[in-house]
């Protein structure tokens, strides 16, 4: 393949990214703080073209240590420079993107990169929360926090690491630690969200689960499906046009 093919691949899951943020995430004030860290120009994304393929196989491993790599360049930047970033994996092997099982292989994907991460740092010290985000997560609203699934279901499978500094400044006015929560899974806006007290927690997943609810779990599996469908379409994402109105 060449490198302007290349190139077309990467810049078209870029821009499916971006409408994912401003139309979905941003319009529907899923996350408080998406527009403030992009805005601020501390939102980065990075694109891999690795292929990979099914858990156990070695184009898996190698899909996993590429993922690994990427966080680590992620990690030697400014750390004022970067809060969230984006690793989008638009290239994978259908094993890794097909159905409920193609999104299961792909958090055992996440997992394994974070895993060596880990490795990586002293007693698991890592400067990142990882977390998966994927076209085909589960849609279960059977509850607000079990719903941030549907709302992860990303144009491309992502991975979005969380600067853990900036949970523990948000952590400061709670600095006994008494409302601990394991954050393993969740996405950035409950990750934020849980550093204060957890009723602020609770109402922000409670927040979203009614906006699903007002709009129409219809409207917004439209919308996402718009946003997927795009990648028959490279050539019509345009970051900047304005966000489309829910």
């Amino acid at each position: 393949m060449s490198a302007r093919s290349e190139d077309r691949r990467v810049a078209a899951a870029l821009a499916r990214n971006e409408r994912y943020v401003r139309e979905f995430v941003e319009a529907f004030s899923l996350c408080p703080y998406a527009q403030r860290c992009r805005e601020m120009g501390r939102l980065h994304r990075a694109v891999l073209l690795e292929t990979g393929g099914a858990p156990g196989t070695t184009p898996f491993e190698l899909a996993a240590a590429a993922l690994d790599d990427a966080i680590a360049r992620i990690e030697d930047l400014a750390p004022e420079s970067v809060e969230v970033a984006l690793i989008l994996l638009p290239a994978l092997d259908r094993a890794l993107v097909d159905g409920l099982a193609g999104a299961q292989n792909f958090e055992q994907l996440v997992a394994t990169a974070r895993a060596r991460m880990q490795a990586r740092r002293p007693g698991g010290d890592t400067p990142f929360y990882c977390v998966a985000f994927h076209p085909n997560f589960a849609e279960d609203l059977t509850d607000a926090h079990r719903a941030v699934r549907f709302l992860r279901r990303s144009p491309d499978p992502t991975v979005q690491l969380v600067r853990a500094s900036v949970l523990r400044e948000v952590r400061g006015a709670n600095p006994g630690g008494a409302n601990y929560v394991n954050v393993t899974g969740m996405s950035a806006a409950e990750l934020l969200a849980v550093a204060a007290p957890m009723s602020i927690g609770d109402r922000i997943a409670a927040a979203n689960l009614r906006t699903i609810e007002e709009m129409g779990r219809d409207h917004m599996r439209r919308i996402l499906a718009d946003l997927r469908d795009s990648r028959e379409h490279p050539e019509g994402g345009d970051p900047t046009r304005p966000p489309r109105t829910p």
